[in-house]
């Protein structure tokens, strides 16, 4: 046998061939983290839910750890368990449409990673083990699909979503709930006259003031162009007002200065409230809002309009 037919020795093996011990692969899970990823339904596709707990619940309900917007979940739909040896199961809390693990009806369930769990009519999870790295990923590819790549603020996908679930559970618990629509007065003139980067800046700068402004519970979004929304739950109509009001203030004060060129700079805005039955779905809600902001608009811009004021 010649020497280059020999087996090569230990030490000359390509480092590719080498085969991790046990104790290697045990210490690699435990740098796993363990996931729910929404992957059909009505809530956020690619939302992230991380399993952090000994017990977490699914469910419509409010009191549930991962909360589901689809008609077909059970208030207390299912449960996950994960036990000390690193297993993890789900487990049916006698829901009204069953809970499905890969196409199939289950009551308790050991998961592998990448089982897909059908919860309600439309709602798929994706159950997975994830490292920091895939974590970052995934939730860079939410953020992608949710925010608003100038200003960071969530996009009017998310919030027409959110909006969505949050008008139903407000008109369902009879909880007021509150929405401004902001525009930027003359924005055009400002794109015109100082050009679209400047404009970019204004808007980014905007965002980031109302952002300090707004509480982290609130939903801030960019609507479209120069529009802006905020949605606050649990706020009657005279604090939303005073909350514009503040906003409308703080902007006329706030300096914006690209390049050396100082931009004035303000806002118009409308607010609608929902209390009981003010208005029949979403749609019209949002309509209400859009009306006082065209009224403001009319009335000479820099100012807040609501259904209080007419």
């Amino acid at each position: 046998m010649s020497l280059e037919d020999r087996d090569p020795a230990p030490e000359e093996r390509d480092d590719k061939t080498m085969v991790h011990s046990v104790a290697d692969l045990v210490s690699d899970a435990k740098n796993l983290n363990a996931y729910l990823i929404v992957v059909s339904g009505k809530t956020s596709v690619g939302k992230m839910f991380r399993l952090d707990r000994a017990e977490m619940t699914i469910g419509r309900g409010d009191d549930t750890d991962i909360v589901l917007d689809d008609e077909g979940v059970s208030r207390r739909h299912a449960k996950i368990i994960s036990r000390g040896d690193g297993s993890v199961q789900l487990v049916d809390l006698n829901s009204t449409n069953g809970t499905f693990n890969n196409g199939t009806r289950v009551e308790v369930q050991p998961l592998c990673d990448g089982d897909k769990i059908q919860i309600g009519s439309a709602t798929i999870l994706k159950f997975s083990y994830q490292d920091n790295l895939d974590e970052a990923l995934q939730r860079n590819l939410y953020d992608s699909a949710t925010r608003d790549g100038l200003t960071r603020l969530y996009n009017k996908k998310y919030f027409i979503d959110t909006l969505r679930k949050e008008f139903a559970y407000c008109l369902r618990h009879r909880v007021a709930l509150s929405l401004i629509m902001l525009d930027i007065d003359h924005f055009k003139r400002i794109n015109d006259t100082y050009g679209h980067q400047a404009g970019d800046y204004v808007l980014g700068k905007l965002a980031a003031r109302i952002t300090e402004h707004v509480r982290t519970e609130d939903l801030l979004a960019r609507y479209g162009g120069e529009e802006f929304a905020v949605l606050l739950r649990e706020t009657h109509e005279d604090k939303a007002f005073i909350l514009a009001e503040r906003l409308r203030r703080m902007i006329e004060a706030t300096d914006f200065t690209y390049s050396g060129q100082q931009i004035k700079v303000t806002f118009s805005g409308g607010i609608a409230t929902l209390y009981d039955a003010d208005y029949s779905d979403f749609e019209q809600f949002l309509e209400a809002a859009d009306k006082h902001l065209y009224r403001a608009k009319q009335a000479g811009r820099n100012r807040i309009e609501a259904k209080m004021l007419g």
